[in-house]
């Protein structure tokens, strides 16, 4: 995981404190103090019906956020491994399909790595990434296979690129798709609700009122803070890591003491 900075998160949090204690006031502004006494008892049953609502949707979807930022990592890491195996099992292939095999493996971890990753912070996917994927499909095409070892590997190879193929595309929807706008919508709307009813109240202490309105509203920021760090794995200030495909490059090129120690011992270094 990679974090690049906390702006979002302080905008989101101070800023709805600050927006709370503003509609708090303006809310005492427009209904005086009787008129707010006298409604106590249908506000009061009213925020815990809305407030239960929001609460439970706001909690669902924080959940499904962090669900997205753990899949997206699950995903990461078994495309890397995929791309890792197909350059391990292509060791016994014949030339010249070897050498296009693993140059393939090398381009495309190269491009994911350099180009693919930036390009996913701003929500697009690199198309020469793409093409070099499918450029690995095409690698076998005047490929067949003679011998026992390479009648063994060949379907090997196959369900390995089919197995990237599929994490590939799983990991590309991910960043195309992410909290999708309605959802936000709701979730703005929902907050600002809650607030609302939380000031249609006339307490005596109103310094006491405030506190507890900026205390629900940091609440309620701090779940829409973890909605934007996890929802978007890929251009979030939390995001997931390239470092896998990082670890492929170094099998790749042989460095293999740049590799954590549980990577040197599943291949044998």
């Amino acid at each position: 995981m990679e974090y690049t900075g906390i702006s979002n998160g302080l905008l989101i949090i101070f800023g709805g404190i600050a927006g709370a204690l503003a509609l708090e006031a303006l809310v005492r502004r427009l209904f005086s103090p009787e008129v707010l006494q006298r409604g106590h008892d249908i506000t009061g049953n009213m925020l815990s019906v809305v407030g239960t609502l929001y609460a439970v949707l706001l909690g669902l979807i924080v959940v499904d956020a962090l669900v997205r930022f753990e899949a997206a990592i699950d995903v990461v890491q078994k495309e890397s491994n995929s791309l890792a195996d197909i350059f391990l099992l292509a060791d016994r292939l014949p030339q010249p399909q070897q050498d296009r095999m693993k140059q393939s493996c090398r381009t495309y971890a190269t491009l994911v790595v350099e180009q693919e990753w930036p390009l996913m912070k701003q929500g697009h996917v690199s198309l020469e990434a793409r093409k070099t994927a499918f450029s690995l499909t095409r690698c076998l095409n005047d490929f067949e296979p003679k011998t026992e070892a390479e009648k063994a590997v060949f379907p090997l190879i196959l369900e390995q690129i089919r197995v990237l193929w599929d994490y590939r595309r799983e990991r590309t929807s991910t960043v195309l798709y992410g909290i999708p706008g309605v959802e936000w919508f709701v979730l703005i709307v929902g907050g600002f609700v809650t607030v609302v009813f939380a000031g249609l109240f006339n307490a005596e202490n109103t310094n006491l009122h405030r506190l507890l309105t900026a205390m629900a509203a940091l609440i309620i920021g701090l779940n829409l803070y973890l909605v934007s760090l996890f929802g978007y794995p890929f251009g979030g200030e939390l995001s997931v890591s390239n470092r896998p495909f990082k670890i492929d490059l170094a099998i790749f090129d042989g460095r293999f003491e740049e590799l954590p120690a549980h990577d040197r011992e599943r291949i044998g270094k």
